[in-house]
């Protein structure tokens, strides 16, 4: 847990918030000796803040994680409330002023009826990230915030959809390390080692073999 949140001790706020993320971010480097390009980064609600913070500094710094999934995100505290068109002075998690600096295929998810992060938050964060780095969102029709995973259980769509991102955007799911390739030219190169010919069956295949493994 973050900060001052669920479990943990101390007080929350923004800055803790990035200092944890960044604490892990460096567990994962230092100790666990994992490459950047084999991190994905994931974070719901209030938790896409860390991550849309984190991927923008990973890309400043030369060296960008490899994806990021978002669920039900926020552009920013402020605009939960309010539409504003700017960032205000004190505003907190300004998700939409760090999309334009991920430089790594990015997954959104959000429920269409969305009663706490509306769902036009999605939707605008998709469009501030640059279009080349934009993968196909899922915009779930009637969930809402809480309840994405279980309305989605029976199909197991939820967990399809996230396997279909990381084997399609995440080179090493697939064995290689390398930088993250945009979203035009990395889907192409996955279905080709992943022996897919034909784009229109990558689906049903992939979603096969994804149950099969959850059986």
């Amino acid at each position: 847990d973050y900060t001052g949140y669920g479990k943990s001790q101390g007080t929350p706020n923004e800055d803790s918030c990035y200092a944890d993320i960044e604490a892990a971010y460096r567990y994962l480097l230092s100790v666990r000796k994992f490459q950047p390009e084999q991190i994905v980064l994931y974070g719901r609600s209030l938790g896409s803040g860390p991550s849309c913070y984190l991927a923008a500094k990973s890309a400043r710094e030369g060296r960008s994680v490899a994806g990021v999934i978002l669920q039900s995100p926020l552009l920013s505290a402020y605009r939960v409330a309010f539409n504003f068109r700017f960032t205000c002075l004190g505003d907190k998690f300004p998700n939409i002023d760090y999309a334009p600096s991920i430089r790594c295929p990015v997954f959104i998810v959000h429920g269409t009826q969305d009663e706490v992060v509306p769902f036009w938050h999605g939707q605008e964060l998709f469009l501030a990230l640059q279009q080349v780095w934009r993968s196909k969102p899922f915009w779930v029709e009637g969930a809402g915030h809480n309840n994405i995973e279980a309305l989605l259980r029976p199909t197991g769509a939820f967990v399809d959809k996230l396997l279909e991102f990381l084997d399609l955007h995440v080179s090493a799911r697939r064995g290689r390390v390398r930088p993250p390739v945009v979203v035009p030219e990395c889907v192409p190169a996955a279905l080709r080692e992943l022996g897919i010919t034909n784009p229109m069956m990558r689906l049903d295949r992939m979603t096969t073999t994804h149950a099969m493994g959850r059986t």
